[in-house]
């Protein structure tokens, strides 16, 4: 996906166009021109989650990250292994991959409260290692930090890649502008339209439009048994 600038002022009419072909009483949308104005905010309100919650849930080989290279890690000698601390950005929504240099491949990643994050501190094998690395997001008052299992080494360096929050940053002209993957966009207006008609109160064509978000991101339902 190739990231683009677009003019929120832009995605906010595509939104609505999408809005008026969607809704089965078109009469929610455009009642007269004080309403029309303060749902043009509603919409832009809505874009920057609308941003999150796809590049959150899209497939990790429909979605770039930030690579960050070479990052130096805080690493501490435990059973006759290095296990290393690295704090993550603020702005991280989402962690795609982490390598340390001699790792074999990249991290599997948990977190904190996964199973499998009570054994990284034992001594006997079933903790990560340099074939079967693992990398756990933990959080603490200081803000989220990954902790890696293990390396031989406490000279390693790590590369990983990320998500960042977007945003809406506000040009001197007053114009507000937003950076998003080309590949996704569609599926990103077709979220902003469902979290739109969920404020207005129309559950039925927001359950339309949420459809078509989640088949344009390849986003696949949890089966529930």
């Amino acid at each position: 996906g190739i990231m683009k600038k677009y003019a929120v002022s832009d995605l906010v009419k595509e939104v609505k166009v999408l809005l008026d072909r969607n809704q089965e009483s078109s009469g929610l949308l455009t009642p007269d021109d004080t309403d029309t104005l303060s749902q043009a905010e509603l919409i832009k309100s809505k874009i920057v989650d609308a941003a999150s919650i796809i590049l959150s849930d899209a497939p990790v080989d429909m979605v770039d990250g930030i690579k960050l290279d070479n990052i130096s890690v805080s690493w501490a000698s435990k059973n006759n292994a290095y296990v290393g601390t690295v704090y993550m950005p603020a702005d991280m929504i989402r962690l795609l991959s982490v390598r340390a240099s001699d790792w074999n491949r990249n991290a599997e990643i948990i977190t904190e409260n996964d199973e499998a994050y009570k054994y990284q501190g034992c001594k006997y094998g079933v903790r990560g290692n340099p074939d079967r690395p693992i990398a756990a997001i933990v959080h603490t008052k200081g803000g989220r930090y990954l902790e890696l299992y293990t390396s031989k080494s406490n000279s390693v360096t790590v590369d990983f890649t990320y998500v960042a929050q977007p945003e809406i940053i506000t040009e001197s002209s007053g114009a507000g502008y937003i950076n998003l993957q080309s590949n996704l966009k569609d599926a990103i207006l077709y979220m902003a339209g469902y979290l739109t008609c969920v404020s207005m109160g129309d559950t039925d064509t927001a359950a339309g439009l949420l459809g078509v978000s989640r088949k344009l991101a390849h986003i696949v339902e949890p089966t529930t048994s």
